[in-house]
């Protein structure tokens, strides 16, 4: 939060959110304590706004600003693209789920702000603001789809991990039946040229967000990741052209903190007549992972190479495939599985494991069936599910 923001958020009647308010309410308590002399002394009025002032300047003093000025940045493109709530900003704050790193790096004219994080056992999503960047269109007068040359991360100084997705946000979500619909509500207009994607923003300012993932429960908690986002161009044309490329290295590090918040069942539910039993689940605002007894069975496919001659390939059956949840007012949720991984691990061929970010925040307390798929491929009805009860 720089000078001016800080002023306009000091001057301006807001809602206090409940989090703020415990840490001004602690910050009050140690004010007291340390300075018992003032309790004797005649407490002046105050107006609204400066009570506003007064907290936020006690919050400030007692090392708060992460909390507090973190609350009202919060990423546009993460707010939108997972639809978190004002109510569930809060919640996953108050379970130390979001790290507000809020550190910027200017190169060449464009500034790059690593803004937050939100992670749990096995995902952490990133968000960087970019303000600068004169996106080109192209000859129909579409954006170009903007992108990092190259983006280098470790997480506690290792790589063992998979970065499922590193894309600019472009305003489009996964709305009802699967199809893509705009975050703000707005109708897409089909018929029109060119592409739907709104990648600037309405200040000009683009956001890039990247998810990562590993399989091992918990990985991510408390580590320290560190970024480069190295030269900013745009997909269509080729980086090496330069045209319209922004030569530069922005890097950062933070604590990505994290929540191991879960609900857990254990489980013995099959799904029809396939063989799958689904033995175990985890569900978190963020994430699903799930397990299945499921021996391994190996199948053989023919296909063919360039030259049209006939291979084969070796793989295994994949259990019926996690894709959503219904909750307990009966909304479904049908394609919230948003990237990650299935599978056998290597000491385990009894157990088949599905681990999946969700693709929008959940209250986890609301769920009352996961759902998976009778079909692997297509769109899919909601009748086309199996359902286990986990509430």
């Amino acid at each position: 939060m720089n000078e001016r923001d800080t002023m306009r958020v000091l001057q301006s009647d807001i809602v206090i959110p409940e989090i703020v308010q415990q840490k001004a309410n602690m910050a009050f308590d140690q004010i007291r304590q340390a300075e018992p002399k003032i309790k004797n002394r005649r407490k002046p009025r105050m107006r609204k706004r400066g009570m506003t002032a007064l907290i936020a300047a006690a919050v400030l003093a007692l090392g708060g600003v992460t909390v507090f000025a973190a609350y009202r940045n919060w990423s546009k493109g993460l707010s939108d693209s997972l639809r978190i709530s004002q109510e569930q900003k809060e919640e996953l704050e108050e379970e130390s789920a979001v790290a507000f790193a809020m550190q910027s790096e200017t190169q060449n004219g464009v500034t790059v702000t690593a803004q937050q994080s939100i992670t749990d056992n096995y995902f952490a999503h990133l968000s960087f603001r970019v303000e600068g960047y004169d996106l080109p269109k192209d000859a129909q007068g579409n954006y170009d789809e903007p992108c990092f040359e190259n983006i280098n991360i470790t997480v506690d100084g290792g790589t063992d991990y998979n970065m499922l997705g590193a894309s600019f946000y472009d305003g489009l979500v996964t709305g009802p039946e699967g199809r893509v619909v705009y975050a703000d509500g707005s109708p897409i207009d089909y018929d029109a040229p060119g592409s739907f994607a709104r990648y600037v923003q309405e200040d000009g300012s683009l956001e890039c967000l990247i998810t990562l993932y590993n399989g091992k429960k918990g990985y991510f908690l408390n580590k320290e990741v560190c970024v480069e986002l190295e030269n900013l161009g745009t997909v269509s044309k080729a980086l090496y052209e330069r045209e319209n490329e922004v030569r530069g290295t922005w890097s950062f590090r933070w604590n990505l903190q994290g929540t191991d918040s879960t609900k857990e069942y254990h489980l013995n539910e099959p799904l029809g007549d396939t063989g799958a039993t689904v033995v175990y689940a985890e569900i978190s605002p963020i994430s699903m992972h799930v397990e299945h007894h499921f021996p391994y069975q190996e199948r053989t496919e023919t296909g063919f190479d360039q030259d049209g001659n006939p291979i084969e390939s070796t793989g295994y059956v994949e259990a019926p495939p996690l894709a959503g949840v219904q909750l307990k007012d009966g909304t479904v949720y049908s394609y919230l599985c948003n990237g990650g991984a299935g599978g056998y691990g290597a000491d385990n061929k009894e157990i088949y494991c599905e681990t999946y970010a969700n693709d929008r925040i959940i209250d986890t307390d609301a769920v009352a069936y996961l759902l998976f798929r009778k079909e692997i491929d297509g769109l899919y009805s909601e009748s086309e599910f199996y359902r286990v009860a986990v509430n």
